[in-house]
């Protein structure tokens, strides 16, 4: 048989990590020194145009300092050229500095050099200003100086200087991104490449070995291994796809089995309806055959007659037991479909009281919330009788209490009816072959019940089983799990 060859995920998904990594750095690296070229020439295109309006600023610069001491000239031409500046006081030259913009201080220095009047102003504390001094001689061979606020255009003009320089040189390198830089930028990109291959290889490696951990575990339940189970570490999706796929197959199994049990007990109850339709036939013909040869007997033998006599009674024993047995195959084997219906399941257990037998030894231990289930109340009442009735010889048997617990509680979508009795339990041996047909554990029965019973269970979708520890009162419990009502049932 020809098998269809496949690519493995692991390699596809290093196949794709590789190729999404590669195009950038391929690009990257056909692209990497035109794209160098570009920005050196934008750079030094700007830079040329950086430079051009620097120079046109340090010549604006220039020109104002120029006009600026050619303004002080003229101001201290000005204030010579005052009639009262000869033998001025203090105050009028005070009021000089104040008039004057940018003045800061006026002195009059004799021809010894020695301050004959001065007034300033309070300096301003601002570092981008500094004091220019201009001398003027007088007509009296006086020396007037006028100290002057203007901005520190020395610092200024050598900041543009260095900025024009250095605009100049960058205007003139239009080389590429250097082949070091380029080298080392490859590099880096090949090396992330690497580490992203490689954590490809292990991500891949993670999820395909998990994925064919699943595979491996389906194929062997499809070649019969029906014990199979995968084993998927982790909290992540991965490990809830595992336990969902091994819930499955709990389920799966468990549904096999019911349907299995399901074939035997139709197979039994095709048995059954045969037997007791050729049991049956017989037992009247027998019984009037043996009356009739007792009631013929005309002798005085009393020897002989006490034998037909009680030949008569073991006889007609023995065909009623036959009858009982009849009743219980036709039983078995004419149990009725299952019609179901809401049902308020504290209303059907509240009956099992009604009879007698059960009334002073039932003890119900019903849930907060009423229960209700979707059920055939006349089968399931039938079903809960017979496992109540069951536990009741059990106490009778162990020699202890014979009271009954039954109690029930909603567990998600179904409820679980416990029945506990105060019996002996029941054995390991027993416990796997409790269920299957003409199998009891009690001195008197036809090992019908615990089977009808399940069958029963199994057929409203649900299960009877026999729980793993003792009940609370030392005997057996068995387990009754229906599933509560769908949304579109309602007693109301």
């Amino acid at each position: 048989m020809n098998r269809t060859r496949y690519i493995g995920l692991q390699w596809k998904l290093t196949v794709a990590v590789v190729l999404i990594v590669m195009v950038p750095l391929v690009a990257s690296a056909l692209l990497l020194d035109q794209i160098g070229k570009v920005a050196a020439n934008f750079g030094a295109t700007e830079a040329s145009a950086r430079a051009a309006t620097l120079e046109q600023v340090s010549r604006v610069y220039r020109d104002l300092v120029t006009t600026m001491k050619e303004l002080q000239i003229e101001v201290a031409q000005r204030i010579a050229a005052r009639p009262d500046l000869q033998g001025a006081s203090q105050a009028t030259l005070k009021q000089i500095v104040d008039y004057e913009a940018n003045l800061r201080a006026l002195a009059i220095l004799g021809a010894d050099g020695h301050v004959l009047q001065e007034a300033s102003k309070a300096p301003e504390n601002d570092p981008g200003w500094r004091d220019a001094v201009v001398d003027y001689r007088l007509a009296s061979g006086d020396m007037l100086r006028l100290t002057f606020r203007v901005i520190d255009t020395e610092t200024a003009l050598t900041d543009l200087r260095d900025k024009l320089k250095q605009a100049k040189v960058f205007a003139e390198t239009r080389n590429a991104i250097p082949s070091g830089l380029q080298t080392a930028f490859l590099m880096l990109m090949a090396l992330s490449a690497l580490a992203a291959v490689a954590f490809g290889l292990f991500a891949g490696s993670v999820v395909t070995r998990r994925i064919a951990a699943l595979v491996t575990t389906a194929r062997s339940v499809s070649e019969g291994h029906l014990d199979a189970r995968v084993t998927l570490r982790g909290r992540d999706e991965m490990a809830q796809l595992g336990d969902a796929f091994n819930t499955m197959l709990d389920d799966l199994e468990h549904a096999r089995g019911q349907l299995e049990y399901l074939q035997r007990m139709g197979v039994w109850q095709d048995v059954a309806r045969k037997l007791a339709h050729e049991i049956k036939n017989p037992l009247t013909p027998i019984q009037l055959a043996v009356q009739q040869t007792v009631s013929q007997y005309k002798g005085d033998d009393p020897k002989l007659k006490q034998q037909l006599q009680d030949m008569r009674e073991i006889v007609e024993e023995e065909i009623a037991a036959l009858r009982r047995l009849v009743d219980t195959f036709r039983t078995l084997g004419q149990l009725p479909k299952v019609e179901k219906a809401p049902i308020a399941l504290a209303d059907l257990i509240e009956e099992l009281k009604l009879d007698p037998a059960f009334a002073t030894k039932l003890e119900l231990r019903a849930p907060p919330a009423p229960v209700t289930v979707r059920a055939d109340k006349l089968l399931l009442k039938r079903v809960l009788a017979n496992l109540v009735e069951n536990a009741v010889h059990a106490g009778e048997e162990a020699g202890s209490e014979a009271r009954v617990i039954v109690s029930w509680r909603t567990e998600r979508d179904i409820v679980m009816i416990t029945v506990d009795d105060h019996g002996k339990g029941v054995s390991d041996a027993d416990r796997d072959k409790i269920f299957e047909p003409y199998v009891t554990t009690k001195s008197t029965g036809t090992g019908l019940g615990l089977a009808i019973a399940r069958k029963i269970a199994i057929e409203h979708g649900g299960e009877l089983a026999l729980a793993t520890d003792r009940a609370p009162t030392g005997g057996a419990r068995f387990i009754v799990s229906l599933p509560l009502r769908g949304p579109e049932a309602s007693l109301t």
